[in-house]
């Protein structure tokens, strides 16, 4: 399977259209303003993202495809969003909790719709026909709606094989609902894709892959660092790639206040990164490196840049040691805002010259969430390619 910049920007307008689509068919079945927050294509492991479907307790509605393409697409929303949008659906009907048999059957009708929607415009771009199965209801209790997809054109993908994840966050225009639709297509599916875009040049996707092993390993000497200076065991629990619309980028963030700093790198790849801590996790690690001082605001943030300094010489120098390459760090910038608004300033400057961005995150965090960092990078387009084409494997 082959992979290029070009052929993400051309699968990442067919998801956002489809998406687009799908919050048409929510709108008219239920009566309520849907819209597409922001359109993601992450690559990463079927572990990755079955991990995160329990983290987040979702309940979900899947359908496989199979005919022009072979996969899988999934509705999943948090129970109290299935629960709002089943009372929109069936206002005043008994017997509709979110499980139950009316519940679930009205779950699967809207996924049916949407899904088919989403799995049309993408039959029309190639030009095929592709068949959908029977929309099967998956609560918060399984295994994950991923589990068995073996059943869609996987046979021979493990848990640690990379899959490409088209992720599109879907919300009500009153925050009521909020639900995500997946789409994962089966290797030699994406191969169809990517020929029909008519790109050359693509990459095999393990030089994606080896840069993904790549974060993870900047993530865990991150993780490493933090626990060696505060003496907090901590852990990484997630670290992945996707590739988003430039715009979007702020969005994929929450609108919590976070406290840390933000660098810019230069070399091979080049690019931006920044360090944030959550109010109190910034409180709990100031402390933990200056105890007694926690009333100094001047020595609390000079704590504070100097872990996110240690932190992203962690995360970068493995990136630099892989590549045969040298890349420089700025001075921390101190940071105090909503994460959207600190990562606004830094997407703006990168989409003068790219209309999509590779958004790094990784989150580290400790077992008795005494605090959690999270590390966002966005490495300028034309250097990370060159930096994808230096990990291809040898032919």
């Amino acid at each position: 399977m082959n992979l290029d910049v070009r052929s993400l920007r051309t699968f990442s307008r067919l998801a956002h259209s489809g998406a687009e689509k799908a919050a048409s068919s929510m709108t008219t079945l239920a009566g309520i303003d849907t819209y597409v927050n922001v359109t993601k294509v992450e690559l990463g492991t079927k572990t990755d993202v079955e991990q995160e479907f329990s983290e987040r307790e979702l309940v979900s509605v899947h359908i496989g495809f199979s005919g022009g393409l072979e996969g899988r697409t999934v509705l999943a929303f948090s129970p109290e969003s299935a629960e709002r949008l089943v009372d929109a659906l069936m206002p005043g009907m008994e017997g509709a909790e979110t499980g139950s048999e009316l519940a679930t059957s009205s779950l699967k009708e809207v996924a049916n719709i949407m899904l088919g929607g989403f799995i049309d415009g993408w039959a029309d771009y190639l030009n095929t026909s592709i068949d959908i199965t029977t929309p099967t209801y998956v609560d918060d209790n399984s295994d994950g709606p991923l589990a068995d997809l073996e059943s869609d054109g996987f046979e021979h993908e493990g848990d640690n094989e990379h899959i490409l994840v088209f992720r599109n966050q879907l919300e009500a225009a009153d925050d009521a609902i909020e639900f995500d639709l997946y789409m994962v297509p089966s290797p030699e599916s994406i191969g169809t894709i990517v020929e029909a875009s008519g790109q050359k040049g693509a990459l095999p996707v393990q030089s994606f892959a080896a840069f993904s092993e790549m974060i993870s390993d900047g993530a865990n000497q991150a993780s490493a660092d933090i626990t060696a200076m505060t003496g907090i065991d901590t852990t990484v629990e997630v670290s992945r790639m996707s590739f988003v619309p430039i715009e979007g980028v702020p969005m994929s963030l929450t609108d919590s206040v976070r406290r840390g700093v933000v660098l810019e790198f230069s070399g091979t790849p080049s690019g931006y990164i920044a360090i944030l801590f959550d109010e109190p996790s910034a409180d709990n690690i100031a402390s933990s490196l200056l105890p007694g001082m926690e009333g100094d605001e001047a020595m609390r943030q000079s704590a504070i840049q100097e872990i996110g300094n240690i932190v992203t010489s962690g995360f970068l120098d493995g990136w630099a040691n892989a590549l045969g390459t040298t890349i420089d760090i700025s001075p921390p910038t101190h940071v105090h805002d909503i994460g959207s608004a600190i990562v606004d300033p830094l997407a703006t400057d990168l989409a003068q010259s790219q209309e999509y961005a590779f958004l790094i995150d990784s989150t580290i965090r400790t077992d008795d969430d005494e605090f959690t960092c999270d590390i966002y990078a966005l490495p300028n387009e034309e250097e990370l390619r060159k930096a994808l084409k230096q990990l291809s494997p040898a032919v």
